[in-house]
């Protein structure tokens, strides 16, 4: 495959990359028919949106080929495992089109592997032939074989894409970086894909995190990277996905 000049991408093909993503919790439904509309303007990959706007969005974006797309767990991971699954299915049933969601780093972190993986396991059968993303905290992991297996538990168990965060929240999420995304494409056989998430405000260091080898982009500045102007969080400072 011929490698792509990402500095030549028009503003459609950069759009493809992000994940438009709005899960505020003060969201009100006016601010997400905007958000969806901002969607349909700059033909975003996706609408990442909370689960209790995943029928109006779904509505929103019929026959307009951008995704809707939500999360479970966001940031935390420790719901137990029958809690997500039911999660998982609840989001089937109401038209998700993918799931981000948190695996549980407490096990990871204890050097349970064996639970760490088998709840992705179960999470990518209960979607069935939905798309799984998991937002794997690469911050939280300090040795580098340590975060390359916790990559290599993901993707053995199914994962279709594997996140390098959540994003600005729990503490211990960082934000996107060359050296994590690298680090999760040199790492993964082809079978998951790697998407960025956190703090991706500008064109700039989207350019760079495609480069390394994202795929997809989750950030809640769309429209700014592809007008070329720095983002801000001031919508909620605590949350810069």
């Amino acid at each position: 495959m011929a490698e792509k000049n990402i500095q030549k991408l028009t503003p459609k093909q950069l759009a493809a990359y992000i994940q438009f993503t709005q899960i505020s919790p003060d969201l009100t439904k006016s601010g997400l028919i905007k958000h969806v509309e901002l969607c349909k303007q700059y033909q975003f990959d996706a609408a990442i949106i909370a689960s209790c706007w995943v029928p109006l969005t779904k509505e929103m974006l019929k026959n307009t080929g951008i995704k809707t797309s939500t999360f479970i767990d966001f940031g935390m991971g420790n719901t137990n495992i029958e809690g997500k699954v039911a999660l998982i299915k609840e989001l089937r049933k109401l038209g998700a089109d993918e799931v981000d969601y948190a695996p549980n780093m407490g096990y990871f972190l204890s050097g349970m592997y064996e639970e760490f993986f088998i709840e992705s396991q179960k999470i990518v059968r209960a979607a069935e032939m939905m798309p799984v993303k998991a937002m794997l905290q690469l911050g939280m992991i300090k040795e580098k074989k340590e975060k390359k297996h916790a990559i290599q538990l993901l993707e053995k168990a199914g994962v279709d894409w594997i996140k390098n965060s959540s994003g600005g929240w729990p503490p211990g999420a960082t934000k996107a970086t060359v050296e994590d995304i690298r680090l999760i494409k040199e790492t993964v056989t082809g079978k998951s894909r790697v998407k960025a998430s956190g703090g991706i405000r500008n064109y700039e260091t989207a350019v760079a995190l495609i480069e390394a080898g994202a795929e997809l982009l989750g950030t809640s500045n769309g429209p700014e990277i592809i007008q070329g102007i720095e983002g801000n969080s001031s919508h909620n400072p605590n949350l810069d996905y």
